[in-house]
């Protein structure tokens, strides 16, 4: 996110281009429940993975509507979905399907919002909190889905019923960033200040407003101080507006006359910093372990510039400083003292969520500023901004349009007595045939 700088006016000229298929963001999704199910619905598809993800095939596939949902499942209409760096990476790095080497396309898309349209079960729904006509964020859906479509099967599991006031739109960024946010202070709980790269992304300006809210409500999380990283003076400033603790400005850790690198030694000793968050990599990764104290611990979580290099075996063995990986879903399923179970995993979600929903808003610690475009448009609008202008300020999300009907209004538990095809049947024999993007523009 943070590879190339884009100012806002940038981003506005970006979602005009014609010629990348991107739009001017829409008004906000509507949620009542339309009257009828469509027989086939659209959804981006990986066809070939691609080098650092801007040489993938990814196409628009027309497909049949889902069957009968299980008991915990809802079917949803999608309102959004944001373009994280975790999607584009799998779009370079997806492995084949068999020993064969042969690559299967698959859907693409790891989180999005919608309203929704169908329930399996309503007892089991109610129980979760979800209603038809429900404004809700989803991720981890099954069967190989993914939410660059226009209708999913969301289990109820990782459903989030979101504010009635917020645009069900403005949750589509619910999980993937917000939760790293919370994730990542509560990693750094035992710190006295911790070091975050790409201080300038989504992200980064996210633990920044957290870190203020938490300390303007006296919650004892926010004691912790942060040093952000980023490329440019002006990022700088930006972050020092939002209440940023310190910011260090390095341009290119490459070079050991950086005048960033005494910074953030003078930044890491003053505030007395033993962690840091990395999602740049490259040679930054052994910047910051060189920058910190013995017996601390460097956490890896994005590759913006490729592979970790110029790490100095002597931190490691003598040193004793570490670096290790750092993933949202190892995180949610397991504690720092081994702690784990369903269980566990539950209320570190719940905990989360309850954080993140009232920060959506905008104004809000978790909102986030997007750059809208279509299905047919997304791949196009995507090379253009990593190849030109750059995602910094602005998160690419795909919009859907909210004039197609949808479900029986009379019976909204999963076919209302209809002809039901077999659960899980997604694939469709109907040809691929998306419409032209002038006409599909959300």
């Amino acid at each position: 996110e943070e590879q190339k700088g884009m100012s806002p006016d940038d981003g506005e000229r970006a979602g005009c281009l014609s010629g990348v298929g991107a739009t001017i963001s829409a008004p906000s999704a509507e949620r009542r429940v339309p009257s009828s199910l469509p027989p086939t619905f659209k959804r981006l598809m990986l066809v070939e993975p691609g080098a650092d993800g801007l040489k993938a095939k990814i196409e628009v596939k027309e497909e049949l509507m889902f069957g009968e949902l299980r008991s915990d499942e809802v079917l949803v209409k999608m309102a959004a979905a944001p373009v994280n760096p975790s999607d584009f990476g799998a779009w370079a790095s997806s492995s084949p399907d068999d020993d064969k080497k042969t690559f299967k396309p698959r859907a693409i898309g790891l989180e999005g919002s919608g309203v929704v349209v169908r329930v399996g079960s309503r007892w089991s729904s109610s129980l979760a909190g979800i209603r038809v006509g429900a404004s809700v964020g989803v991720t981890g859906l099954r069967d190989g889905q993914g939410t660059y479509a226009e209708y999913v099967v969301a289990p109820l599991a990782t459903t989030f019923a979101m504010p009635d006031d917020l645009p069900v739109e403005d949750a589509a960024s619910f999980f993937v960033n917000p939760f790293t946010a919370v994730a990542i202070l509560d990693t750094a709980q035992n710190a006295k200040a911790f070091v975050q790269t790409a201080g300038a992304s989504q992200l980064g300006k996210m633990l920044v407003r957290l870190l203020v809210r938490l300390r303007l409500s006296g919650d004892a999380s926010g004691d912790v101080k942060m040093i952000s990283v980023v490329r440019t003076e002006a990022q700088a400033q930006s972050l020092r507006r939002l209440g940023a603790d310190r910011v260090v400005v390095l341009v290119d850790p490459e070079k050991r006359d950086d005048p960033g690198l005494a910074d953030l030694r003078g930044a890491v000793e003053s505030l007395g910093a033993t962690v840091a968050f990395d999602a740049v990599s490259g040679s930054l990764t052994g910047r910051l372990l060189a920058s910190l104290p013995n017996e601390s611990t460097v956490y890896v979580y994005g590759r913006l510039a490729g592979d970790v290099t110029g790490v100095n075996p002597v931190d490691l063995i003598y040193r004793k400083k570490s670096i290790r990986g750092f993933y949202l879903k190892t995180w949610l399923e397991k504690g720092s003292a081994g702690a784990s179970g369903i269980f566990f995993t539950a209320n570190r979600v719940l905990r989360a969520i309850n954080k993140v929903r009232p920060g959506l808003a905008d104004g809000g610690w978790c909102h986030s500023e997007f750059l809208d475009c279509d299905l047919q448009g997304m791949y196009p609008t995507f090379i253009h901004l990593a190849t030109n202008a750059g995602f910094t300020d602005k998160k690419l999300r795909v919009r859907f349009s909210t004039t197609t009907a949808h479900s029986n209004a009379d019976d909204d538990t999963n076919n209302g007595g209809k002809e039901k095809k077999k659960a899980g049947s997604y694939t469709s024999s109907a040809p691929s045939s998306p419409r032209n993007q002038q006409d599909s523009a959300s």
